[in-house]
């Protein structure tokens, strides 16, 4: 083959070249990277997630050494308010669901608690839920700031979340 008809048949490498490069730099333009309430809702899962069996007892949540424990969490606020940045954060308060379960065990019987939650983010963290039964509704309003104890009663605004975890369960637990 001659060097013309290489030319010939590879015109079209330059306009790719070019797209991919425009797609390179455009990419950062048009995902925008994620706001610090979703970086903190993920740093609450973390922490959840990474909680011993005697941490989750003392929310009021019975998980055992060989269980699994899924969460998933979103952010109503933090403080100091003005923080950019997760570094800057001292506390989250988050709407928060976790289900834990042993290997091949079904969502249906998993142990499930969901609620609002502050979570210092400390050295290391310290979670801080409102124990259930009676007098909860004043415990959730001594753990939250003013703005936000009637968000806190309202459950998940994205109601996807609650799905999300039921199907990491599902595969993750449940199917496994």
């Amino acid at each position: 083959m001659s060097m013309t008809a290489v030319r010939r048949n590879a015109w079209w490498v330059l306009p790719e070249l070019l797209a991919l490069a425009a797609v390179a730099w455009l990419y950062p333009l048009l995902v925008p990277p994620p706001d610090l309430g979703t970086l903190l809702a993920q740093r609450v899962v973390q922490v959840l997630e990474q909680s011993s069996p005697a941490e989750h007892h003392q929310h009021g949540h019975q998980v055992n050494a060989d269980d699994k424990v899924l969460c998933t969490a979103e952010t109503m606020g933090y403080e100091p308010a003005d923080a950019r940045d997760v570094a800057d954060v001292r506390v989250v308060y988050a709407y928060y669901l976790c289900a834990a379960g042993a290997v091949g065990q079904p969502w249906d019987f998993a142990s499930r608690i969901s609620g609002p939650v502050a979570v210092d983010l400390s050295d290391p963290p310290v979670v801080r839920i409102a124990q259930a039964g009676l007098g909860y509704e004043d415990r959730v309003r001594a753990l939250l700031p003013d703005q936000y104890e009637a968000r806190a009663f309202d459950g998940f605004v994205n109601r996807d979340l609650p799905l999300r975890v039921r199907q990491r369960y599902t595969d993750e637990v449940a199917g496994a």
